[in-house]
């Protein structure tokens, strides 16, 4: 196996094959990657763009080239000394016909030898024993006397078919579909198809999050778990894969159980190689939140670093004016906590509802069963308690099982009891008390088993539809820091706290992911960095979005909303591109795409379920005369000044997080594309064409570093430091791979940070630069040395070579001038080998 120095993040899908994938691996490899990080690779529904919908897990995607094409890409990558990462989703497959195990449910429903796999609540109140299948557009009589459900007798057996849907019909109706009857043939069926508005409260089946056409797989049987592993794991057992990143693992219903039997898996399929196989988990952690000691895994994907050196980069200082600015301008509350409080409690009633619901009848079941009748809680108020304690789960789950849980576990659960206590009704908050007792009994019981299983995967898609699918389109105080991964009012991090998350991270996890972009990022990294300036300013920021406003108004522009309008005044400043508004028309086809995506995942002017067509349009309408019509040059003008004042710090924040993600402990992943400057929106503007031919000349730039920083606008100077920096890591691995991390403090409290890593013969020294808001814009990416203000920092006596100039200099352990050791560049990087 190939020892894991870095990897980047390709998204697979029709347009860009394995076959694409292989032609750029002389580049990858040039640039100092180690590992293909693919997107799935599994047979999915046709057409599919990312992959994560799989109708069979035994076989390659054809779209993508299948698997000759694997092999011939998992060669490519030999050749030139890089190793493939597979990405494994088994949390869920797709609800499709061409998914086999899914179609004999439906054919066969319980009798079916696949019924266990998906999990079916087979006595759901309604669902007389069928799986209930929300895929009509209209109710189940209008589709029957409309004629749009109808017999198709064409293929080789007769199916149900519903405009491009297709269903199976079970032998005892299959032998009458000639008949004109198809009532009575729905009758004889092991589904039943509804309506799809009636689907959140009558769904049957666990799904992703609340998406219908993904059902939840339980993973947990042998067969299952066997089917849905055995392509990846001979994969790794060849050679042709390094290691697996997990899909959504906290859909599963006992991760660490799930985590410890791939683990065996994996080491037993690579016994007798060098270096055992790498495993990634997909994992959203809350910022007090560690990954569970026991999990057997690398680490996660990476969010959660993303996370904490974008929040380094806010000044703590600017959060209480953007906060009142927000609440003035838009009318919706200052905390955020409030926000998802209202989002958790919409998602439960209606999104999430059916999983509620299902919740609600075990625990009714459990109190029916434990409780005298004239003493029980009854249905309201065991909702509302439910509710209650779900509302204010502050991760995305727990991990109790029969096997036990962990003190942590039982200490977020202990303060979310504090919370309805403090804050409900007292039927309500001992209701809820007699639930988590029903949870965290030890007395082995199969009701309390199925309580934690369902709760907690409940939880969890509760957590991210609620907070990142919600919340975050509604809560505009700074954009940047509504991140996957991120929560707005944990919003800025100290110095000192970031050295320690990176000391945990060495010593518990030092190959997990750091990621600053990914596929399910809302705005890219750039653009984040960008907008974390306006937390230095303001003040200075409330004036710029009058001004716009105003001169909007001017000119005869019907401003969206109030909340609209200022989530979308941060996110024309955060994406502006850098050379200036060269292709308006592009550019603006990309901000309304945004734009409905947002008010529609906001649910509060439009949604998906009930979009406001003419809403909609209207805000079409003004972001593309405000980008394109001639009349509305002055606001484009006050953009462009807009930019222009925060866009080279911005820059500067950018190279200070890549600095970073290259060189703490960790394995660094790029995602595709983000070479240059990412300003990219949230999908699918996150997963545009990556233009290759352009990263290639950056390679062979010759400009030097302190021309790059001057000629900042191109995004060569951040190639350049990405690439430096690989090739860093590829000249010694063992330093950055098992290198001890040492935090460095300059002789007085400067905005920065600075860390050694030190190996047995080689040593490495970084220092960022951060709050470098106030810096003159003529500076392009350079650094004044103002920003120092005469201080010095200690370095470890040795004879030091900046890796990105040359320059050389040798410390005796005395103090080193900042301003010597930055020389005008907003990261000093430096080596001892």
């Amino acid at each position: 196996m190939t020892p894991i120095r870095a990897t980047v993040r390709l998204q697979l899908h029709a347009g860009f094959t394995l076959a694409d994938a292989a032609r750029q691996v002389d580049y990858y490899a040039a640039l100092g990657i180690s590992h293909l990080y693919l997107s799935p690779i599994w047979r999915a529904v046709p057409g599919s763009t990312h992959g994560y919908d799989v109708v069979d897990p035994t076989g390659i995607n054809l779209e993508l080239g299948g698997e000759a094409a694997l092999r011939a890409l998992s060669a490519a990558a030999r050749a030139h000394g890089l190793a493939l990462v597979l990405d494994i989703v088994p949390n869920h497959m797709a609800a499709h016909a061409d998914n086999r195990w899914w179609w004999d449910v439906l054919l066969r429903g319980q009798r079916s030898s696949y019924a266990h796999w998906f999990d079916i609540q087979w006595n759901a109140p309604l669902s007389e024993g069928k799986v209930q299948l929300p895929v009509l557009d209209r109710p189940l009589q209008d589709a029957l006397s409309d004629g749009v459900l109808q017999v198709d007798r064409d293929g080789e057996a007769p199916t149900l078919v519903h405009h491009d849907s297709r269903l199976p019909l079970a032998e005892a109706g299959a032998a009458d579909a000639a008949s004109a009857d198809v009532p009575g043939l729905l009758d004889a069926q092991a589904y039943r198809p509804i309506w799809w508005r009636l689907g959140d409260d009558r769904i049957n089946y666990r799904r992703f999050f609340t998406i219908t056409s993904l059902a939840g797989l339980q993973v947990q049987h042998d067969d299952v778990f066997e089917t849905v592993h055995r392509l990846p794991l001979a994969l790794l057992a060849e050679g042709l894969a390094d290691g697996l990143r997990v899909d959504h693992v906290d859909g599963l219903a006992d991760p660490r159980a799930y985590l410890q039997r791939l683990r065996g898996a994996m080491d037993a399929a690579c016994a007798g190689r060098q270096h055992p196989p790498l495993l990634w988990v997909e994992k959203i952690l809350a910022p007090d939140e560690e990954l569970p000691p026991e999990w057997t895994c690398d680490g996660t994907t990476g969010y959660d670093f993303m996370d904490q050196v974008s929040a380094w980069l806010h000044q703590p200082t600017g959060e209480a004016a953007l906060a009142a600015h927000w609440h003035a301008r838009s009318g919706r509350p200052a905390s955020f906590a409030i926000e998802e409080r209202l989002a958790r409690q919409e998602v439960l009633e209606r999104g999430l509802r059916s999983e509620f619901d299902a919740v609600l009848r075990h625990l009714l079941g459990m109190e029916r069963d434990a409780v005298a009748a004239d003493a029980r809680w009854g249905r309201a108020v065991m909702a509302r308690a439910l509710a209650a304690l779900l509302v204010r789960f502050p991760i995305y789950r727990s991990y109790a099982t029969d096997q036990g849980s962990s003190e942590a576990d039982q200490g977020w659960w202990s303060e979310v009891l504090e919370g309805v206590v403090r804050e409900e009704r007292p039927d309500t908050a001992l209701a809820a008390q007699w639930i988590a007792e029903r949870f965290w009994t030890e007395v082995p019981e199969p009701a309390r088993d199925t309580l934690r299983v369902r709760f907690q995967q409940l939880s969890a898609p509760l957590n991210a539809k609620a907070v990142e699918d919600r919340a975050f389109y509604r809560y505009g105080v700074l954009l940047s820091r509504n991140e996957v991964g991120s929560r707005p009012d944990q919003f800025a991090l100290s110095t000192r706290a970031l050295h320690t998350r990176a000391l945990m991270r060495a010593h518990r996890h030092p190959q997990a992911m750091l990621a600053t972009a990914t596929h399910d990022h809302k705005r890219g990294e750039d653009s984040r960095a960008r907008l974390a300036v306006l937390s230095e300013h303001p003040q200075w920021w409330t004036r710029q979005t009058r001004t716009l406003e105003r001169t909007a108004e001017r000119i005869g522009l019907r401003l969206p909303p109030a909340p609209v309008a200022a989530m979308l005044w941060q996110t024309l400043v955060g994406a502006w591109p850098v050379q200036g508004l060269v292709e308006p028309h592009g550019f603006s086809a990309r901000i309304v795409q945004w734009q409905v995506k947002a008010v529609r995942e906001g649910d509060l002017w439009s949604s998906w379920t009930d979009p406001d067509t003419a809403f909609e349009a209207r805000l079409e309408t003004f972001t593309h005369d405000l980008l394109t019509h001639p009349a509305a040059a002055p606001v484009r003008r006050v953009l462009e000044q807009t930019v222009l004042h925060i866009a080279a710090a911005g820059a500067r924040n950018g190279l200070a997080q890549l600095a970073l993600r290259l060189t703490l402990p960790g394995v660094p992943d790029l995602y595709q594309g983000t070479e240059g400057w990412d300003l990219s929106l949230v999908d699918p503007d996150n997963r545009r064409p990556v233009d290759y031919a352009l990263r290639r000349g950056w390679l062979a730039d010759t400009r030097s570093w302190p021309q790059l920083l001057t000629q900042w606008q191109d995004g060569a100077v951040k190639a350049r430091l990405l690439h430096r920096l690989l090739e860093a890591r590829r000249e010694q691995p063992a330093l950055f791979r098992d290198g001890e991390y040492h935090p460095l403090h300059a002789d007085r409290d400067v905005p920065m940070l600075a860390f050694a890593r030190s190996g047995s013969h080689a040593r490495l020294l970084v220092a960022v630069a951060r709050h470098i808001g106030a810096q003159p814009a003529r500076l392009g990416a350079a650094l004044g040395d103002a920003h120092w203000r005469g201080a010095a920092l200690s370095v470890p006596p040795g004879r030091y070579r900046n890796l990105l100039t040359g320059a050389e200099f040798t410390s005796d352990g005395s103090p080193t001038r900042l301003r010597q050791l930055f020389n005008g560049s907003p990261v000093a990087i430096y080596s001892t080998w």
